[in-house]
C-alpha cells in the first residue's frame, strides 16, 4: 500500500525548511526499546523474541529533493541528505531477533517527506529569496523488511528512499556503501538533479523479506 498526497550530508539549500527537523531527541537504548516493542506495527511481534537495531538511512534522489524527516512505525528517526548517506545511525526499531524463523514477511510502516528545491534560485549554494520555501511532498509505505543476516549479527537497518516514490528497507552487517552489500547499489559521484527511476523490481520473491541469505 502506498499512499502520497500534496503538501544531505545536510545541504545549505535544504537549511531553509530543516531548521525544524533538528535531531534533538536523545533517548537511553533501554526506554526507546521498550516504547517500540510496546507500539507494534507488524502482527506477528507479540508472538516472537524482538530486540532494538539501530537506523540509517540512503537518498538516491539527486541535489534537486532532500528528505527533511522520516518515520518508522509512527516514531521520528531523522533528516535524510537526497543524494547518498547511511553512515548516520539513530536509535532504534524493534525487529525479530531470529527472522529466519518467521513464516511471513516482517511488515513495517514509513512515512516521509521530500522536500524539493528545483523552483528555488540559488546563489553560492544561498537561496535568493530568503522566504522561499521548497516543496513538500508526504508519502507513505508499509513494506517487508529484507533480512541479508540475523538481527543479532546486523550493524543496523538501512533504509533506501529510492526514486519514484520508492522505499526498502534492509538488515545487514554491511554498509550501504559496501561492495558486497546485498541492498540498492550505492549513489555515487557528483548528483544529478534528479536520479532517474530504476526498474528495480520489488519483493518479485515474496519469501525474499524472511530469508537470511
Amino acid at each position: 500500500m502506498h499512499v502520497k498526497t500534496p503538501l544531505p550530508q545536510k545541504s545549505s539549500r535544504f537549511g531553509i525548511t530543516w531548521n525544524k527537523c533538528g535531531v534533538w531527541i536523545v533517548l537511553a537504548f533501554s526506554l526507546a526499546l521498550a516504547a517500540l516493542t510496546s507500539g507494534c506495527a507488524s502482527p506477528v511481534e507479540s508472538k516472537i523474541k524482538m530486540t532494538g537495531l539501530p537506523v540509517a538511512a540512503v537518498g538516491h534522489y539527486g541535489s534537486m529533493i532532500g528528505i527533511p524527516e522520516y518515520y518508522i512505525n509512527g516514531r521520528f528517526i531523522r533528516n535524510v541528505s537526497g543524494w547518498g548517506g547511511g553512515g548516520a545511525e539513530s536509535c532504534c526499531v524493534a525487529l525479530p531477533l531470529y527472522p529466519s524463523k518467521l513464516t511471513a514477511p516482517f511488515m513495517i510502516h514509513v512515512k516521509w517527506t521530500t522536500c524539493d528545491v528545483s523552483h528555488i534560485k540559488f546563489i553560492n549554494d544561498r537561496a535568493v529569496d530568503p522566504s522561499s520555501r521548497c516543496k513538500e511532498t508526504e508519502h507513505k509505505a508499509t513494506i517487508p523488511v529484507n533480512f541479508a543476516v540475523e538481527t543479532g549479527d546486523a550493524s543496523a537497518m538501512y533504509m533506501h528512499f529510492l526514486p519514484g516514490d520508492r522505499v526498502e528497507a534492509w538488515v545487514s552487517n554491511i554498509g550501504p556503501s559496501g561492495p558486497k552489500y546485498q541492498g540498492p547499489a550505492y549513489p555515487r559521484g557528483p548528483a544529478p538533479d534528479y536520479a532517474p527511476i530504476v526498474d528495480r523490481p520489488v519483493q518479485a520473491d515474496p519469501n525474499h523479506a524472511i530469508k537470511v541469505q
